[in-house]
């Protein structure tokens, strides 16, 4: 974890409290992989790593509690959250009631401009893959989603979805990055963006569904691998 996290620089005036900026560093590495699921994570190491007293790591970590990526059990320590298959069942319904309901929300009013950063972003998933730039392609893939549940303008979605975001995208961490599974969530992508685009947002919905609840299946059939397969990761 250490070559993950560097010393934080002397605050400035107007700079976000120390507590913040700790939570933020954490929350980014467990949405990278970097700081695994079910990582058991030590105030005494990080404070000393961040050069910081224990009270702002602690405080951070409460945070992070309250938002549901870090739990602390009794007489063994503070872990980064590590979901059961049912977990991953409700989270993904949860992700697909929100992202499905941002579309419908959206409908048949969504601004050009909407569609076109989604058709971009799908633009762009299909560039890094053919690059071989699978760790982009992974990241382009959670820029689409979100970008789905962003176009409904619902500050209640978005507020929501904010609050499983992390997890989310931590939880994609246990998916092999295969080539030919991203492609075809590439060509899913672009076909709920066609839909859309031609007026058709039910049929959109229905695909964006039906992508979600695939998803949901590959997670959890996945759970039950220690971790995912080294060669299947970019560095």
């Amino acid at each position: 974890m250490s070559a993950d996290i560097v010393r934080l620089q002397s605050r400035i005036p107007g700079a976000s409290p120390l507590k913040s900026e700790i939570a933020d560093r954490l929350r980014a590495l467990v949405r990278s992989g970097r700081l695994p699921l079910g990582a058991r994570i030590s105030d005494k190491q990080l404070a000393a790593e961040l050069g910081v007293s224990r009270t702002p790591v602690r405080e951070a970590l409460v945070q992070l509690q309250s938002e549901g990526l870090v739990v602390v059990r009794p007489q063994s320590g503070t872990f980064v959250v590590d979901l059961q298959a049912d977990d991953i069942r409700q989270l993904c319904a949860t992700r697909g009631i929100i992202e499905v309901g941002a579309l419908r929300f959206g409908g048949h009013g969504i601004a050009r401009e909407s569609l076109a950063q989604l058709g971009f972003l799908v633009g762009r998933a299909s560039v890094a893959l053919s690059d071989g730039d699978l760790a982009r392609c992974d990241e382009l893939d959670c820029e689409f989603h979100e970008a789905i549940v962003a176009t409904s303008a619902n500050s209640y979605l978005i507020r929501a979805y904010g609050g499983i975001a992390d997890q989310l995208r931590a939880l994609r961490q246990r998916m092999p990055r295969e080539p030919d599974r991203m492609a075809r969530a590439i060509a899913q992508h672009r076909m709920i963006v066609d839909l859309w685009a031609a007026g058709r947002s039910e049929d959109a919905a229905a695909q964006l569904h039906a992508h979600v609840g695939h998803v949901e299946r590959l997670l959890t059939a996945v759970r039950s691998e220690p971790a995912t397969r080294a060669t299947d990761r970019e560095a």
